[in-house]
């Protein structure tokens, strides 16, 4: 089984994909340290996902949505190296923004939206990253309008947008960390067998 985690930024994706991962015995990984290797000029056979890093606030301060924007294939190689991991892996849990839009009806697959409003998901990030409330809303508003724009016209889908396409939806605006693995958990085990 493979599971796949989405939500805009500071929605808590990275600590769900560890915990779930975690708890299930499964393989996490965190798709922007792999985006951050084939960034680097990293090749496709020497990228490793065995031991990915969580953002704790380094993406955002990464200059890595300049690179996606010059690049004409930087996602598209993530996206193709993804797609080929969960072809070929088993029990794995990833944060991903493309790939539950990319991937269509695939009962090995489980797809998770975490949603949030603006407002929480800005207080979140200005806990984590030690910056102004203002500072960190500007970030997730630059940051969402540019990922929103650049999956529309690299894909044709609006991130956030058409969330048909998830298993489960969680509003973790006012749920804590632990309700949201508790919530995640408890739908995972209707699932997996």
């Amino acid at each position: 089984m493979i599971i796949l985690i989405c939500g805009f930024s500071a929605s808590g994706k990275s600590y769900l994909v560890n915990s779930v991962a975690k708890k299930l015995k499964y393989k996490s990984v965190h798709t922007s340290d792999i985006l951050n290797q084939f960034a680097c000029g990293i090749p496709e056979k020497k990228i490793q996902i065995t031991h990915t890093k969580m953002n704790t606030g380094w993406y955002e301060f990464s200059g890595l949505d300049n690179k996606r924007k010059k690049s004409k294939t930087l996602d598209n190689k993530l996206d193709n190296f993804l797609l080929n991991l969960v072809k070929t892996k088993d029990k794995l849990v990833l944060d991903s923004w493309t790939l539950p839009y990319l991937i269509k009806d695939n009962p090995k697959i489980i797809k998770i939206w975490l949603d949030g409003t603006e407002k929480e998901r800005a207080k979140r990030l200005s806990l984590r990253d030690k910056i102004t409330y203002t500072e960190a809303y500007k970030i997730l508003n630059e940051k969402d309008n540019f990922s929103k724009k650049h999956f529309k016209k690299l894909y044709g889908f609006v991130l956030g947008k058409d969330k048909k396409v998830f298993d489960l939806v969680i509003n973790t605006t006012t749920l804590t960390i632990k309700q949201v693995e508790n919530k995640t958990l408890k739908f995972l085990k209707t699932r997996i067998k």
